[in-house]
């Protein structure tokens, strides 16, 4: 088995265009790591790095713990499946997986038991005399899948194999490469857009944003646990609520979040009210996925905001509320600078702080906003309309225009910078 490690990694396009940006990543040996984020966010070209298909700007690329930077991509014992199969069109199935063993000088006739075996465990092994152009498209992205597989190469890299395909066949298919990839035991860093392949597929997740990893950690840290703003908003169906927020500090050193014309509070107890004691009035982001919200039309003790209930979608397994509480909502998309906060902060952002430095790290995180940036050119391309979405069960009580009362789980409450990063740090 063979690991990967990315040692602060660049690609520059045309001496302008920044693809890959000082990232530095570890997969372990047999570790099935996925590359998430946004179309143009750099995964591919990552991916494309690893193979050797692109140059490396800077940075260097260990494979097995030897230098692979300038190795060529035949030497480097990996196998690539592309988002559409790559397929020969002029061979039949059974050749196109036959292909790497013929070229590497393999028997003919085991090279075609091989093939004929592995063609079996992909299901494909009625189809291995037809040409790719009278395959369907899971079928042909098998045959691709086999074809990288078939001489067991130390690495396996898959760029989105699964987009070009139907629902179902996605669902299939994903659960097949997950059992193979594994059964294997092969390195594989797989490529995607959908959250849904990322958390059923991966051992760990690196969520990516305009070419910089943005947190890197198992599916459940990641989507329970995520140390930005982003992270939150990239995962998650329905997307996170994200609203704009003021620290508020009693004498007693209670601590609540200013929402406007509402206020949430958080337990003297909680480690983020420590954190946040000595930063009254400064801006933060709260993050509250869906259910952590429970609607009523009556008020209770607790704390609760008061909203309107703007409208209710069915989605099959649930329903979901629009409450309109007059909460200012960001854009998770566009949540904090496209560039790089300070350096100090970013040096230390997937770093543990010690105690004797927690308070500076606070007092770095949570300063206020240069005096050279106006409200309006921060706040304005976050803007959404101003509604909580919930997870509600049928309730015969709730109808569009009814008021209610939102009880609010202070511990589901994520609660980042104005850099969109967690003010208690996470690490992993």
């Amino acid at each position: 088995m063979t690991g990967i490690r990315l040692d602060a990694v660049s690609k520059v396009y045309g001496g302008r265009h920044l693809a890959v940006d000082n990232v530095s990543l570890d997969v372990p040996a047999g570790e099935v790591m996925v590359l998430l984020g946004p179309s143009g966010c750099g995964k591919t070209t990552l991916l494309r790095m690893i193979a050797g298909l692109e140059e490396l700007t800077g940075g260097d690329l260990w494979l097995g713990g030897s230098c692979a930077t300038d190795l060529s991509p035949k030497d480097r014992g990996v196998a690539m499946v592309f988002q559409n199969g790559a397929l020969y069109p002029n061979r039949t199935a059974r050749e196109n997986i036959m292909f790497p063993l013929r070229m590497a000088g393999e028997d003919v006739a085991e090279a075609r038991t091989k093939a004929a075996g592995l063609a079996k465990i992909l299901g494909i092994d009625k189809t291995l005399d037809r040409l790719p152009g009278t395959l369907s498209g899971g079928q042909r992205q098998r045959v691709a899948i086999g074809r990288a597989i078939v001489r067991q190469p130390r690495i396996f890299l898959m760029d989105e194999p699964l987009s070009n395909l139907d629902a179902t066949m996605r669902t299939e298919l994903r659960q097949e490469i997950g059992a193979m990839v594994r059964d294997l035991n092969v390195t594989t860093v797989y490529v995607t857009h959908d959250q849904i392949e990322a958390l059923t597929l991966a051992d760990r997740i690196a969520v990516m944003r305009d070419g910089r990893i943005e947190d890197v950690g198992t599916p459940t840290q990641v989507f329970n646990n995520p140390a930005t703003a982003f992270t939150a908003g990239f995962l998650g169906a329905p997307r996170i609520n994200l609203m704009s927020a003021t620290i508020q500090v009693t004498a007693h050193h209670r601590v609540s979040l200013d929402l406007g014309a509402q206020t949430i509070s958080l337990p003297p107890t909680d480690r983020r009210s420590m954190i946040l004691s000595r930063h009254d009035g400064v801006h933060v982001i709260v993050g509250a996925r869906s259910d952590a919200f429970t609607p009523t039309v009556e008020r209770g003790d607790s704390d609760q905001l008061l909203g309107t209930l703007r409208t209710l979608e069915f989605h099959g397994n649930q329903w979901i509320a629009f409450v309109d509480c007059g909460v200012e909502m960001l854009n998770p998309d566009l949540v904090g600078p496209r560039t790089r906060p300070p350096h100090d902060v970013t040096q230390t952002r997937h770093a543990a702080p010690r105690r004797s430095t927690l308070t500076s790290l606070a007092r770095l995180l949570l300063r206020r906003p240069p005096a050279t940036e106006s409200a309006d050119s921060t706040a304005t391309p976050t803007h959404r309309r101003a509604d909580l979405v919930i997870e509600v069960d049928p309730n015969p009580a709730l109808e569009t225009g009814t008021k209610v009362h939102l009880g609010v789980d202070p511990a589901k409450l994520h609660i980042f910078d104005q850099y969109g990063h967690r003010v208690d740090r996470v690490t992993r």
